[in-house]
């Protein structure tokens, strides 16, 4: 280890622990003085068996790895900030993502649902696109380098291997830096001399990371493949839960030749989308029919209580008296009232012995009477009104 604990990188970057280290390089986590925020450093060291235009070359590369990396701006990939070298070893910079690797959760926990992985590999395959469109391929990727947050968002780490290529020239020559883990690895990227790796390289590692996943066992390397293709079981027989869309969609990712691959991550996109698509249209189904099942089997409600029926013998007399009685009683209703209300009064007059009085009161009332029976006389002799 060249790097010590408590020293400060380029005045800026004060080390606080190791987070990794392998043969390629150490992982250290980092306190930004400036900005006063975790970061993650990957020092990277020199090839020890290469000569000196081999490590200037090798230098060349990695700034220009680091530029390309800087670039990329993605809610599933972290950001590079800052690159520099010091004496023999280069360092990169980028934001420190807090959470558990893929590989962690399987060795503590079992292995995810299909459900599951089909959220995790959207954001992959986002982060993925990201990478290609701007000419990078990541070449290592692994549950291992694939970190889950704790608000469960996927990221996609460790870019050591990096490789900016020319999609005009897939064959551009690059310094290696590692050829990755060989359970993930594709066959032509063993070829560091020529230079075949391109999207679909990728494209096999996310294949076989998936296969990991699913069956909770790390593919056998491609050599082995190779030499005893009966040797590796199927994922239906690793996991017999696994959909046969699933197993065909991994088996077509992993194929041996680049050119049985998919050709692309959006190619791998767009049959994802119409898996997740029919899925759902099949789970809205399901929960109409479950729907439908659960209402058939509800007691019907009670029917509202009739309304309080009337005696038999109250309904007949309803029935047959009121249409006889109203045209008698309704005509003499009024003059009976005024007349009543009137003897009331004239009462009272009386009782003050007053012939005067008794006669002003009577006369009118005698008067009325007879004009009100003309009327009523007259109404009737009329023709009728409608």
């Amino acid at each position: 280890m060249s790097v010590r604990i408590g020293e400060v990188l380029k005045g800026r970057y004060e080390i606080e622990s190791i987070l990794g280290e392998g043969g390629m390089g150490t992982v250290y986590l980092a306190q930004d003085l400036l900005t006063d925020r975790l970061r993650a450093i990957k020092e990277l060291y020199p090839d020890p068996l290469a000569d000196e235009a081999r490590l200037q070359a090798a230098r060349l590369q990695f700034r220009r790895e680091a530029e390309a990396l800087s670039k990329l701006r993605h809610g599933n990939i972290p950001r590079v900030s800052d690159y520099f070298d010091i004496d023999e070893n280069d360092y990169l910079v980028m934001d420190f993502i807090e959470g558990e690797s893929l590989a962690d959760i399987l060795n503590r926990m079992k292995r995810p649902t299909e459900r599951l992985v089909y959220a995790w590999l959207e954001q992959i395959l986002d982060a993925l696109d990201c990478c290609h469109r701007h000419q990078v391929l990541h070449r290592d990727i692994k549950p291992a380098n694939i970190i889950l947050t704790p608000e469960g968002q996927v990221m996609l780490v460790d870019f050591s291997l990096v490789k900016v290529y020319d999609p005009r020239n897939p064959r551009t020559a690059t310094i290696v830096r590692g050829l990755g883990t060989p359970e993930y690895t594709p066959l032509e990227q063993y070829d560091s001399g020529a230079g075949h790796t391109d999207a679909r390289s990728d494209i096999y590692a996310l294949g076989a990371t998936l296969h990991h996943l699913l069956t909770g066992q790390a593919p056998q390397p491609v050599s082995q493949r190779i030499l005893n293709p009966d040797t590796q079981p199927a994922l239906q027989e690793l996991n017999p839960k696994i959909s046969p869309w699933m197993a065909q969609f991994v088996q077509r990712a992993m194929a041996i030749h680049p050119q049985d691959r998919f050709e692309s991550v959006r190619e791998m996109r767009r049959e994802l989308d119409k898996r997740l698509f029919k899925l759902k249209r099949e789970s809205r189904a399901a929960s109409v029919r479950h729907r439908a099942a659960h209402d058939d089997r509800r007691e019907p409600a009670e029917p509202p209580a009739p309304p309080a029926r009337r005696p038999p013998w109250a309904r007949h007399y309803v029935e047959e008296y009121t249409p006889r009685l109203a045209p008698v009683v309704l005509p003499i209703l009024v003059p009976v009232t005024v007349i009543v209300v009137l003897a009331v009064f004239v009462t009272v007059l009386l009782s003050t012995s007053s012939t005067t009085v008794s006669a002003l009161v009577i006369g009118p009332l005698i008067l009325g009477g007879m004009i009100y029976h003309k009327i009523r006389q007259h109404r009737q002799r009329g023709p009728p009104r409608y």
